[in-house]
């Protein structure tokens, strides 16, 4: 294994992230003093900017590399195309990395190691040629895939026409093909890149991790906010197959609720969510494994085990509630079809109960230092 430094410098890459800057940052500084900035080239850059994030969020992420839900054709033919738009090289390629990135989180295996450093996780991963000792994680099943096979052999095509033809063609019918170009080409570019570069390095520099620590991915609003819902990184590491990256109701995800209305428009299908019971167990065990620094005294520590032993007897009823309905679920009589609506009803109560159990349990061992003093 080649060490990072070592290797050559990837100048093709270099000169497309420079120009792209170039573009974006001279562009503006020639562009507004002549033209000012129109209404129709900040619409446009902002719909664009959207539409690209989403692409890779939805498409190269969660779609491709993690086969989180299935789309339709239709669906699959625009998120190839607007992720190609990122110039972010292809699907399969950038799936290809995802994957040795997961498999190899935080070793000199990953692509973007964050141990290396925040620039290094950042950018400066792309600046370098990749180490042709490590090979690559297979992914025999976007190779398979006639759409992902095409977009592979012609995204830099591809790429051209939808993220710089497109936004000045539909500049010039806005009458400013200039700021079609600038803003919703190059600005929006230089914002896309940094978008999801920051999933790399700001993801695993700041936040919590209420799923795991066994590596640096963390939960950050802010991350999420910039990449569309992607911030939530520690859950993704965790339970990398689900749709959601926000599991919460609360959590800012919108890649997630527009996958819920293409559901509803039945171009998103088999959305794929990790069970409720693991999603707590896997908190429960980190908070767990925070309150082992602090010395806790015994009554403190009944209280807590109490909570403890009803967020389980919660989590045991929910699944064993959701396993009866699955079973009954395929049966058409009349009695059955009222045992499943009743079902349904417990489900939906035994959720509650599980989610109220465990909020108690949170607020209980939230201070672990007043928990210790008590």
């Amino acid at each position: 294994m080649t060490d990072a430094r070592q290797l050559p410098l990837d100048w093709l890459n270099i000169g497309l992230l420079a120009l792209v800057h170039v573009a974006a940052l001279g562009g503006m500084a020639v562009y507004l003093p002549i033209h000012g900035l129109s209404l129709a080239a900040v619409i446009i850059g902002a719909v664009l900017t959207v539409v690209t994030i989403f692409a890779i969020s939805a498409g190269y992420h969660r779609l491709f590399s993690h086969r989180a839900y299935e789309a339709h054709p239709v669906l699959r033919c625009l998120l190839l195309a607007f992720g190609a738009g990122a110039f972010q090289n292809s699907a399969l390629a950038w799936a290809a990395d995802h994957r040795r990135h997961h498999a190899h989180t935080d070793s000199d295996l990953d692509p973007y190691n964050a141990r290396r450093g925040f620039w290094y996780a950042h950018i400066g991963w792309v600046l370098r040629k990749a180490d042709p000792t490590i090979k690559q994680v297979p992914v025999v099943d976007l190779e398979r895939d006639p759409l992902v096979a095409w977009q592979h052999r012609h995204f830099a095509l591809i790429g051209i026409a939808v993220g710089l033809v497109l936004p000045t063609l539909l500049g010039l019918a806005f009458g400013d093909p200039w700021g079609g170009f600038v803003i919703g080409g190059a600005v929006r570019l230089m914002l896309v890149y940094h978008a999801t570069f920051s999933i790399n390095s700001f993801a695993h520099l700041i936040g919590t991790q209420p799923y795991s620590d066994k590596n640096s991915a963390r939960d950050s609003l802010l991350t999420a906010i910039v990449s569309m819902g992607e911030g939530y990184h520690n859950f993704l590491r965790a339970f990398p197959a689900d749709y959601r990256s926000g599991v919460w109701a609360h959590q800012f995800d919108p890649t997630k609720w527009a996958l819920r209305a293409l559901a509803a428009m039945r171009l998103a299908y088999k959305l794929r969510r990790t069970p409720p019971p693991l999603v707590v167990r896997a908190r429960l065990r980190m908070d767990e494994r925070r309150l082992e620094a602090y010395s806790v005294p015994p009554a403190a520590r009944q209280r807590m085990q109490q909570m403890r032993d009803a967020v389980d007897q919660a989590v045991v009823r929910w699944h064993d509630l959701v396993a009866q309905y699955e079973a009954m679920k395929g049966q058409a009589t009349d009695q059955a079809r009222d045992m499943l609506s009743n079902l349904r009803a417990e489900v939906r109560a035994a959720g509650r109960q599980m989610r109220a159990t465990y909020a108690c349990w949170k607020k209980t061992v939230r201070s672990p230092a007043r928990l210790a003093s008590s």
